[in-house]
């Protein structure tokens, strides 16, 4: 993921919840077997391109332009969309596969041409190896990389190749140190160690990972990394620490999500005096907030927009983020 030093406006992603069915441990463990958080120095090796960035998911990572957009994708991205709620125009994208209900709409086969804006899908299901030719030079091309769709699509065939010729598997970790394998602290009832966000002192960067909701029977898939720094991860830290204690707020039963729809946050807060792991629970009915291992903090409007863009910078606004405003 992209590594950004100004908050964003743009506000939306999928529901958080946590919960732990044969997770695999990641990290160190303490005296009492709670979760340690792994050193957050941001990893230096194998940089992308000057004006490219990297982009993971599942076990693959692939570059970017910089300029490309977070978001995700359904079977309807055919149907074309080219501007943003506020009428501005799509850049093109990043997409994660959507994994909450999708209306059945009729479509064409590609957008119409005014329509069309260039695109990375991970794990598209019906994608297949080759490339499928439209008009006037647009294409979609697919490659497999460590078991991972790449399908994208554009009208320059040179940069085609040059993103699909970027990926690679990943082993252990993603380019911003994020594990690949779901952390076991975010099992339920786990909870991070340490001495806490109070004491590390002032924040100066902030690792954000993200994992799907795992489901007996339906492993949980890394989704995403990206490394928050400068004034960003200050602001973010302090807003972390600012929430009020306790737990909430409780979602409106039209915004809880399903549990297939759900990702887990987990931080990794570097401060002037250490490190300190906070998990991030958002858009459950009722067990939202964060959790640094000494206090429960109630979400915040401050707190979820800058972790918001980690993911899906193209889609509504975050539907807590509707609850939060009318309260």
């Amino acid at each position: 993921m992209k590594r950004i030093g100004v908050v964003a406006a743009a506000v939306a992603a999928t529901a958080v919840l946590v919960i732990g069915v044969g997770v695999q441990a990641v990290g160190g463990r303490g005296s009492a077997g709670a979760y340690v958080a792994p050193p957050s120095a941001e990893p230096v090796a194998d940089p992308a391109a000057p004006g490219w960035r990297w982009e993971s998911y599942g076990t693959v990572k692939v570059q970017v332009p910089d300029s490309w957009a977070d978001s995700v994708y359904s079977g309807l991205w055919t149907c074309g969309d080219r501007f943003r709620p506020d009428g501005s125009t799509r850049t093109p994208m990043v997409g994660r596969p959507w994994r909450g209900p999708v209306q059945t709409i009729a479509c064409l086969s590609v957008p119409r041409l005014a329509e069309r804006i260039p695109h990375l899908w991970f794990d598209d299901s019906d994608a297949k190896p080759g490339i499928t030719r439209f008009d006037h030079g647009w294409a979609t091309e697919v490659r497999v990389v460590a078991g991972v769709p790449l399908a994208v699509f554009s009208n320059d065939a040179a940069m085609r190749r040059r993103i699909l010729d970027s990926a690679k598997r990943m082993d252990g970790t993603d380019p911003n140190g994020c594990s690949v394998a779901r952390p076991a602290v975010l099992g339920d009832g786990q909870r991070p160690t340490g001495p806490g966000l109070a004491a590390i002192g002032e924040v100066k960067s902030i690792r954000v990972c993200v994992y799907s909701y795992q489901l007996p029977g339906n492993p949980s898939v890394f989704q995403a990394g990206l490394q928050i720094s400068g004034d960003t991860a200050r602001q973010l830290g302090d807003a972390l620490r600012a929430a009020p204690a306790g737990v909430g707020p409780v979602m409106s039963s039209s915004n809880c999500e399903q549990p297939r729809s759900r990702d887990d946050l987990l931080l990794t807060v570097a401060g002037e005096n250490g490190d300190q792991a906070v998990v991030v629970r958002y858009a459950t009915c009722r067990s939202n907030g964060t959790d640094d291992g000494t206090t429960l903090r109630r979400l915040t409007t401050d707190t979820l927009v800058p972790l918001s863009k980690v993911l899906y910078a193209e889609i509504p606004v975050l539907p807590i983020l509707r609850d939060l405003a009318g309260r």
